[in-house]
């Protein structure tokens, strides 16, 4: 339920840290992820400084940060509104974290040793369990975030890691602005990171970044039928 001003009442918490506005995006993403806020509803920022119980300067920075890494929009007259994803913006999102993911693999499996696949086969195996085991798909979507984290990570170029990072802000968030009874995590999920992890060992670039890219595109299509069955008076674009 919303109050008169248009905010959901989530519970944000004042803060008290050295860097306000770090504290206050994750604060706002939070509400965002858990549903206070739905897509194209507009963030108060009088309100929003309200409950965090800060000045509104740190909160228009925090939401100018937030613009910058495609969580809200800026619109005229209305001053910032939490984004409402098209099929276009599906499409980029995905795509670039294709092209980042792939040169990410190509420089990881440069540098991989035995212990990263050790730990890689771990985040595998922990999101089989948790696929057979929640009932719900947030731990499965966090381990799947991990796997590929780790893929960015072992690549060793921060700017890459910097775009991937962002691109990955946009998808937990246009995954968050789904209901869980819409979004369904592939069951197959295990299997195709196993097959990826198993390139790598193998050293087998070509496959590892077909099984990359079979998945990420799977994850794209799902994306788009989940955002259309939500407002299917909507064409795609």
């Amino acid at each position: 339920m919303r109050n008169n001003k248009g905010v959901s009442p989530y519970p944000l918490q004042h803060v008290q840290v050295p860097n306000l506005r770090d504290e206050i995006e994750n604060q706002i993403v939070n509400a965002i992820l858990a549903g206070a806020f739905a897509r194209g509803e507009r963030l108060v920022e009088s309100t929003l400084a309200d409950q965090l119980g800060v000045s509104r300067a740190p909160v228009r920075e925090a939401l100018a940060a937030l613009e910058r890494e495609g969580i809200v929009r800026s619109v005229p007259r209305r001053g910032y509104i939490v984004v409402d994803f098209t099929d276009k913006d599906i499409e980029e999102i995905y795509s670039l974290r294709l092209l980042l993911e792939i040169e990410a693999l190509r420089r990881a499996m440069r540098r991989i040793n035995a212990e990263d696949i050790t730990a890689l086969r771990q985040i595998v195996e922990e999101l089989g369990n948790a696929i057979t085991s929640s009932e719900t798909p947030e731990q499965a979507i966090a381990l799947d975030f991990s796997f590929h984290e780790r893929i960015c990570h072992l690549a060793d170029h921060s700017r890459l890691y910097s775009a991937w990072n962002s691109m990955r802000m946009q998808t937990r968030l246009l995954i968050g602005l789904t209901s869980t009874t819409h979004y369904q995590y592939p069951d197959g999920s295990k299997q195709v990171h196993e097959q990826i992890v198993s390139a790598m060992v193998a050293k087998d670039l070509p496959r590892a970044e077909e099984a990359l890219r079979l998945h990420i595109l799977d994850a794209q299509e799902r994306a788009m039928r989940v955002l259309r069955a939500l407002r299917p008076e909507k064409q795609p674009e």
